[in-house]
């Protein structure tokens, strides 16, 4: 519970430090608008974000693809997974037969869901950029256990997902840098009980490499180095 009420009042800390940024800059539909009249170039990058699942730590990989216009406003779609099951969300279920309980197994817990999501980047330098994601997606949780050698899903759920989150990266040289992710996923499904289990503040630490920039230092003259 600790983790969850620290991760909560540092996401609420950024988000308001954000919000006066935001406020105090230049007006951001007329920098928007003018991003959104250059010739957007393609971009996919995989995502790992760490998060909490009933108070226990629990990792969510996606992987997401969009356009990039202006170097400042990204639209794109992606697909998200917990990753990989932990042994500390898995449920017993009962087999029965005629009513009496025969045996019993043991479920993992899953879930995935597919998203939109758009980036914008408010703040940037040569060396520092700050941006808020924002993600919207639709999946499924559901339990899965095998027994007798088949496969069963059980509690299966439908799931709408919205993340909200503030990024911030520095780039000491052009190719590689550090950043962090600090956001909440909220959760609704049919459950109560998923609800309350998901619900929860996400986090990410990263290492960046910019292999565009990479690219265009090897290849200067190519094609491709213009387009990307």
């Amino acid at each position: 519970m600790c983790y969850l009420c620290t991760m909560l009042k540092c996401f609420i800390s950024i988000l308001l430090f954000v919000l006066i940024q935001t406020i105090s800059a230049q007006p951001t539909l007329d920098t928007i608008t003018a991003c959104l009249k250059q010739k957007p170039q393609v971009f996919a990058k995989l995502d790992s974000r760490n998060s909490f699942i009933a108070n226990s730590r629990a990792k969510v990989f996606g992987i997401k693809l969009g356009l990039n216009y202006g170097k400042r406003v990204h639209f794109g779609i992606g697909y998200n997974q917990l990753y990989p099951p932990a042994n500390n969300f898995n449920k017993t279920f009962y087999i029965k037969e005629n009513e009496i309980i025969k045996d019993s197994v043991i479920g993992k817990l899953n879930m995935f869901y597919f998203s939109a999501h758009i980036e914008y980047i408010f703040y940037q330098t040569k060396h520092w950029e700050l941006s808020m994601p924002l993600q919207l997606g639709v999946g499924k949780t559901y339990y899965k256990y095998v027994y007798s050698e088949k496969k069963s899903i059980v509690e299966d759920n439908f799931n709408f997902i919205y993340e909200p989150a503030i990024s911030i990266e520095y780039k000491p040289i052009k190719w590689i840098g550090i950043g962090a992710d600090v956001g909440y996923r909220f959760m609704i499904t049919d459950s109560r009980k998923l609800n309350q289990k998901f619900n929860s503040p996400t986090y990410a630490f990263k290492l960046l490499i910019y292999y565009s920039e990479i690219f265009k230092t090897i290849f200067p003259k190519s094609k491709l180095a213009t387009k990307i």
